[in-house]
């Protein structure tokens, strides 16, 4: 049985966590039982405003809205319309970090 990692896990900053996140596993449960198990074997992690590659780097938007929620936050976004990736909140509210899984 795998633990559930805790939203504190979530709420530091996004250098500290993407590391410790690789080996970890995502989990999808589904309501019949079925269960869906990843590995997470690689990320990216984005440091905010000032992170140039980071899209919270253009400031507060529709878009980057999420980003700037309290660590724990879970979304995916579609890329040039055709690639859907999944990205991790990290850190406090209001300072825009998150980790590409």
């Amino acid at each position: 049985m795998m633990n559930k990692l805790p939203a504190a896990f979530f709420r530091r900053p996004v250098l500290t966590v993407a590391p410790e996140l690789l080996g970890k596993y995502l989990v999808r449960r589904f309501e019949d039982g079925t269960e869906l198990r990843f590995r997470i074997t690689e990320v990216e992690a984005y440091g905010g405003e000032e992170d140039k590659a980071c899209h919270a780097s253009k400031g507060r938007t529709k878009r980057t809205e999420v980003m700037y929620h309290e660590g724990e936050e879970i979304y995916v976004f579609l890329i040039y319309g055709v690639y859907w990736m999944l990205n991790i909140v990290t850190g406090k509210e209001n300072e825009p970090e998150a980790i590409l899984i």
